[in-house]
């Protein structure tokens, strides 16, 4: 608008030396001339030398006023698109000016944030009514309204300054660096709330006197990390246990043990033993890695669930002679289940497995069914040790074991439970587990149910266990 008007100025201005020079010429030249022809001819210069001028000045004028109408609909439409990036974005962003203000802020800064929710039916960011900055050419009160909405009406010239949304001082330090020292700070935060979350804030500045925070909840990517370093730890305690006996079992053979025909005998059935634990580690570890990555594909046919745990129950009733454990299942003959028959095998064999592992001597286990709408809820139950509440959340973790069951010395991989989540979810089930330490444990999955029988499902006992030893 400056640049309009100088240059009406100035176009107003040459026409002025322009008519100053024709009346000059024209005085000089037609000194005779009447007063009445004068001022006739001197109106009609005047009338055309303004018309020009006029219609340049308008022409000028329209251009600015399209280009400012052009500039406004980009910038309304870019804060459009920033109120929805904002409001859509799962990561919090606060964003305040060089008063430590809360300029503009989203709806995952309000939920971990003394700040605000979001108007009802109104999803968008939060800006300050009394902030006037402007961030890169975007003004903060030019948001539109559908997007930028006010903290509401008891709230809405309320000025929120950074101390009022967290007392963190480490936070409140690192936007207060950014706007002194001009430069971007990265560092990480805890915040202990209803669960303590983690996060990487990253700062910096925005235009001349605003910065911006972005708050990445690195929680889950923190516990996935706890989680690897406690499986690699594991696993290095499961590989070194059955090494180390082998390696003692060897050096006494070569010692000299081996001329001895019992000595001899012993610690080969040590190295056997030991080394067929090793090889049901790296089968469970092969097993686990194929059926996470999809390469385990499921042949879903109709399967009697009754004698396929009648089969489990038989193999294992076998192993397990010496704990006086009780075995039975208290399944309906006309039950079936759509799945896989040997990984299904698999599933029941590794659960009723532990519960027979963890029981007491003498206890019992049990196996139920409980028919669902369009689906089949199986349970096995056992009236063991249980297991105590903060170890729940993590039972299903590769080779996690709690210390009570760690201190029982069970043989096993640690990966069953492992397994059968992954091959539960993999045929669209879902599997959960209740205990109470000291008063047993009952796992229960679902499958889908069917109604028709399939002839491949009447194999014998031995087809239907084959593959399904678990831990």
């Amino acid at each position: 608008m400056h640049d309009l008007a100088r240059r009406v100025w100035l176009v107003t201005f040459s026409a002025l030396v322009i008519f100053v020079l024709y009346e000059s010429i024209k005085t000089v030249l037609f000194p005779a001339i009447s007063v009445i022809n004068s001022h006739i001819i001197t109106v009609i210069v005047v009338s055309v030398m303004t018309f020009f001028v006029s219609r340049y000045a308008l022409e000028r004028y329209s251009g600015a006023v399209a280009e400012i109408q052009r500039q406004t609909a980009i910038t309304e439409e870019t804060n459009r698109l920033l109120g929805g990036v904002l409001a859509t974005m799962r990561e919090a962003v606060v964003i305040v000016d060089s008063q430590m203000r809360v300029a503009l802020y989203n709806d995952a800064a309000a939920r971990i944030f003394k700040l605000p929710a979001v108007n009802a039916g109104k999803p968008g960011p939060h800006r300050s009514e009394a902030t006037t900055a402007r961030a890169d050419g975007i003004t903060m009160r030019s948001l539109p309204e559908q997007a930028i909405q006010s903290a509401g009406a008891a709230d809405s010239t309320r000025v929120y300054r950074l101390t009022d949304a967290t007392r963190d001082p480490a936070i409140n330090s690192a936007f207060s660096r950014v706007l002194d020292q001009r430069t971007p700070v990265e560092l990480r935060i805890e915040m202990a709330d209803r669960e303590r979350h983690s996060f990487q804030l990253n700062v910096a500045t925005l235009g001349n006197d605003l910065a911006v925070g972005v708050f990445f909840d690195i929680t889950q990517l923190e516990r996935l990390e706890r989680v690897r370093r406690e499986f690699f730890a594991n696993l290095s305690h499961e590989l070194r246990t059955p090494l180390t006996a082998m390696l003692a079992c060897s050096e006494t053979l070569l010692a000299g043990a081996i001329e001895d025909p019992i000595d001899r005998t012993r610690f080969v059935e040590t190295l056997y033993k030991h080394a067929t634990r090793m090889t049901d580690l790296i089968s469970d570890i092969s097993d686990l890695s194929a059926i996470e990555s999809g390469q385990i594909e499921l042949a879903l046919k109709p399967v009697r669930l009754q004698p396929l745990v009648i089969d489990v129950i038989a193999l294992l009733e076998s192993r397990k002679a010496d704990g006086g454990i009780t075995f039975s299942a208290s399944i309906p003959d006309d039950v079936f289940v759509l799945a896989d028959h040997t990984r299904l095998g698999q599933i029941l064999y590794n659960l009723i497995d532990n519960a027979a592992k963890f029981n007491r001597p003498g206890g019992s286990v049990t196996v139920t069914t409980e028919e669902r709408e369009g689906c089949v809820a199986i349970s096995v139950s056992d009236t063991g040790i249980g297991i105590d509440a903060s170890d729940l959340p993590r039972i299903f973790e590769r080779l996690y074991r709690s210390d009570r069951s760690r201190s029982r010395k069970t043989e096993g991989t640690g990966l069953g439970l492992a397994i059968v989540k992954h091959l539960v979810r993999a045929h669209g089930g879902e599997v959960s587990v209740g205990s109470k330490l000291g008063g047993g444990t009952s796992f229960m999955f679902t499958l889908n149910k069917t109604n028709h029988s399939d002839p491949s499902s009447a194999i014998n006992s031995e087809a239907r266990t084959t593959g399904t030893e678990g831990p």
